[in-house]
């Protein structure tokens, strides 16, 4: 933000006019115009008592703290990573609302630390109780992403706080929040699309290297949206008493990984909704064995025909062994077998409890 807005902005939030501001600094209202609009700036004598009186210090009124990198934040993230791992989520939280004070209008920066922390918080083993600050916090930075002028932050921002209502049960707030996203349709309809026109232009400005990248970056995207909709579709078939049906879209899912050389783990999801609708406690086992085994091996992306041009992933899917075994436990069908108990005791690292 520049140091106009800034200005600008502070003091309206004070509640002072420019009148007041000129009669602080004993200078002309014209001229307390002039700094607002960006046609002139302060002169250097004017600067510590105007952060006076805006009660900020020189580092916000000069916008020092809103020039990060991509790549400092970049950083900054593998620092938060470091601290939660070492000291808990509450040093963590700590040390994000510390980083937003520091920059208070990078929204950038807010909407990664935030989505980081959400990540991190749902890989934990709190107890809802345990949980209920850092959600409330990660809400408030939610609602306040939300009010972006980035759409991409904005829709992001919404598309979090109304899969949480959802989530919760709260049905009205979830359709309000969903309500204020742009349909698809609309954006597509909207615009040519730029991103086969970028492949067609690198292509022949010799690129081929970073098109294909991009394509394969595409198809991994899409791949994984198709993904989804197949799970989707095998619980809303659940839903309608269709069985068979639910069952036959989920071979299809489980053959979709084969075939296009996806994560291992991504085959045994919706198979396992067919398992406990069938409420086949030893299918169930079995499946959650094999997908807990996946979630252990890397996923070789540069091994593979169709993604070995995108960068590894420095990611542990590992660390949702805890969340997954967690949730299985709630499930009545599976508490009382002595097999899924012994799964409990082999994975016991993976969840904290040594």
């Amino acid at each position: 933000m520049p140091m106009n807005l800034v200005i600008q902005e502070r003091r309206k939030e004070l509640g002072l006019t420019q009148e007041q501001v000129a009669e602080y600094l004993n200078v002309s209202i014209p001229a307390v115009s002039k700094w607002e609009k960006g046609t002139t700036s302060p002169g250097i004598s004017f600067l510590a008592p105007l952060a006076r009186l805006l009660k900020i210090d020189l580092n916000t009124l000069f916008c020092f703290h809103e020039d990060i990198t991509q790549q400092e934040i970049g950083l900054l993230c593998k620092e938060i990573g470091k601290i939660v791992g070492n000291k808990g989520l509450e040093e963590g939280f700590a040390a994000v609302g510390q980083k937003l004070h520091e920059y208070p209008h990078n929204e950038r920066l807010m909407h990664v630390l935030t989505f980081q922390l959400d990540g991190l918080l749902s890989m934990s083993d709190l107890t809802v109780d345990e949980m209920r600050p850092y959600e409330e916090q990660i809400l408030e930075w939610y609602h306040r992403l939300a009010g972006s002028t980035d759409v991409k932050i904005s829709n992001s921002a919404n598309f979090m706080l109304a899969s949480r209502y959802l989530r919760n049960g709260e049905y009205e707030k979830a359709q309000e929040t969903l309500d204020l996203m742009p349909d698809r349709n609309e954006i597509v309809d909207s615009m040519a699309d730029k991103f086969w026109l970028q492949v067609e232009i690198d292509k022949h400005q010799g690129k081929s290297e970073k098109a294909a990248e991009d394509l394969q970056r595409e198809l991994h995207l899409a791949l994984n949206k198709v993904q989804l909709l197949l799970y989707k579709m095998v619980n809303i078939e659940l839903e309608c008493g269709e069985l068979l049906t639910a069952k036959k879209i989920a071979d299809k899912s489980a053959q979709m990984v084969t075939l296009f050389e996806m994560w291992k783990y991504s085959a045994f999801t919706a198979p396992l909704e067919i398992a406990f609708a069938e409420k086949d406690a030893d299918k169930c086992i079995c499946i959650l064995r094999e997908m807990l085994a996946a979630m252990r091996e890397p996923w070789n992306m540069d091994k593979t025909l169709l993604f070995n041009r995108i960068p590894a992933q420095a990611t542990k899917p590992e660390q949702m062994i805890p969340v997954i075994l967690s949730a299985m436990e709630k499930e009545s069908l599976l508490q009382n077998s002595s097999e899924f108990q012994e799964l409990i005791t082999e994975y016991e690292r993976f969840k904290g409890r040594k």
